[in-house]
């Protein structure tokens, strides 16, 4: 995974002292550690409980999904609706935030949990500053599929630049008044709101979203979410086609998509791969001998000492 330059010794040099900055992922030659939602094995998925105990657990990330609300406010929830992890049958894009932050997000896990609450992303990012990084999953709640068509159809006969590839591509996404372009920006402004570009990966499985991270925000780092598909050989052509012409920085695939040809292939188009989501020790050291460069799961601590075990941490 990447690791961002450090700074020099010297220039962390102040007359104050010595202080350091922070930055995320896994030594070097390591493989990251990312707990899926959290460590929601142990708390509530995409709450601050289950964040923290991420940090406690010493993940090097914990993955978060963001959707927008009905009055234009990011807040940290799988699914589109609230139904499975609050018990109640609306969805998020017809609820405020003030109406969402109601919900009760942690009884139906435990009763110790009871009264957790569904964050903002804010909210998240700032109990992540400097202690962990966060993969952002993008999620697109909006009818994409007439305007993924289109710019797929784009990318491949496009022959020019990757820079003017996006613009075309900006100008469909700008034409469909997509709903997908706020969450996109409202994202990359909360991050960048907190300063946070070197603890934070975009991912997402919307091209739109893909598309949107690399144009508008190149500093973040951004990668592609996609999976294989037995019944459908073309799907992962046509994933491979997008996410190598925009130019994504790594592919992050499911534990089923996985093997070593697929992961050197990634490797050798300067492309890291992330797998997800995998709890089981046979899987993650499966992962572990294919290349992987990085492991989501739900039991952060169960994977950092698998893969101390094979010398991975």
């Amino acid at each position: 995974m990447r690791i961002p330059t450090c700074l020099s010794t010297l220039a962390l040099l102040t007359l104050a002292g010595c202080a350091t900055t922070f930055h995320a992922g896994a030594p070097k030659a390591m493989i990251d550690v990312i707990a899926h939602r959290g460590a929601s094995a142990y708390a509530p998925e995409n709450t601050l409980a289950s964040f923290a105990k991420s940090i406690e657990l010493k993940a090097d990330w914990f993955e978060l999904d963001v959707h927008l609300t009905k009055d234009g406010q990011l807040v940290v929830i799988h699914d589109g609706s609230l139904e499975r992890v609050a018990g109640i049958k609306r969805s998020v894009p017809e609820m405020t935030l003030a109406e969402i932050k109601q919900a009760d997000a942690g009884s139906g896990f435990s009763r110790d949990f009871a009264g957790e609450r569904i964050p903002t992303l804010d909210e998240a990012l700032a109990l992540a500053k400097d202690r962990i990084g966060v993969y952002i999953e993008i999620k697109s709640d909006a009818p994409d599929k007439l305007l993924t068509g289109k710019m797929a159809e784009t990318v491949s006969k496009h022959q020019g630049s990757r820079d003017a590839l996006l613009r075309a591509l900006m100008d469909q996404i700008r034409d469909s008044r997509t709903p997908t372009l706020e969450l996109t920006q409202k994202t990359i402004e909360a991050v960048r709101a907190r300063h946070m570009k070197d603890q934070v990966v975009i991912q997402s499985f919307s091209p739109v979203c893909c598309a949107i991270a690399l144009a508008e925000a190149p500093e973040l780092r951004t990668e592609y979410l996609g999976s294989d598909d037995k019944d459908n050989p073309d799907r992962w052509k046509q994933y491979l086609a997008f996410g190598n012409a925009i130019g994504v920085a790594g592919f992050n695939i499911n534990f089923d998509s996985v093997t070593p040809e697929r992961i050197a292939a990634f490797h050798q188009a300067g492309k890291t791969c992330a797998v997800w989501t995998v709890d089981d020790p046979a899987a993650m050291r499966h992962c572990v001998e294919c290349g992987a460069d990085a492991v989501i799961s739900n039991k952060p601590d169960l994977l950092r000492s698998t893969l101390h075990e094979l010398g991975k941490r």
